[in-house]
């Protein structure tokens, strides 16, 4: 496999990664935020102001990080990407390269690779991660990528996605009279 893109981040793009790659901990924090929020409610209905204040603020913060946070961690990340970044996916290695930033980590020191439809996330730490657009990539570099990264994990490649048929393809059925 030698396999080169070579792409330009933008906003939208970062955000969904940043989104997708942090799924789970994002639910974690949903659950944590609604349930401080109910508890505060509920310690206010018992009187019990000091720790019901303390539950609504935790959640009001947790929800914050959620929503607004998030969308300015990602233009805080995007300040730092600057210019095209260039990355090499071979049998040993990944190699990033970005305007004076060069990295070349070997497939065994990442904690996890996912490979999901739209990005490659190379986990370093369970929370730490770079995702690789895969927009650059044809179809045959997409398959091979699949398929290493499911021998890569001990999984099965997932299957290639279906072409659904046109209407053009499609016979017509008439009613005869």
């Amino acid at each position: 496999m030698n396999i080169t893109t070579s792409y330009r981040v933008s906003f939208e793009e970062l955000h969904r990664a940043s989104r997708l790659g942090l799924r789970r901990r994002r639910r974690l924090l949903w659950v944590c935020a609604v349930v401080l929020t109910a508890d505060g409610a509920l310690l206010f209905a018992l009187d019990n102001l000091t720790f019901a204040v303390a539950a609504v603020t935790g959640g009001a913060f947790l929800l914050y990080q959620l929503t607004a946070g998030t969308r300015r961690g990602t233009r805080r990340a995007l300040a730092k990407i600057t210019g095209a970044v260039e990355v090499d996916l071979t049998e040993e290695s990944v190699r990033i390269r970005r305007p004076g930033l060069h990295t070349e980590i070997a497939w065994r020191q990442y904690h996890r690779v996912v490979d999901t439809p739209e990005f490659l996330l190379l986990y370093t730490t369970p929370f730490a991660f770079t995702a690789v657009p895969k927009r650059g990539l044809d179809a045959a570099q997409t398959t091979e990528l699949a398929a290493f990264v499911a021998d890569l994990n001990g999984t099965t490649p997932p299957p290639p996605p279906r072409v659904a048929p046109s209407r053009a393809s499609v016979p017509v059925r008439t009613k005869i009279q």
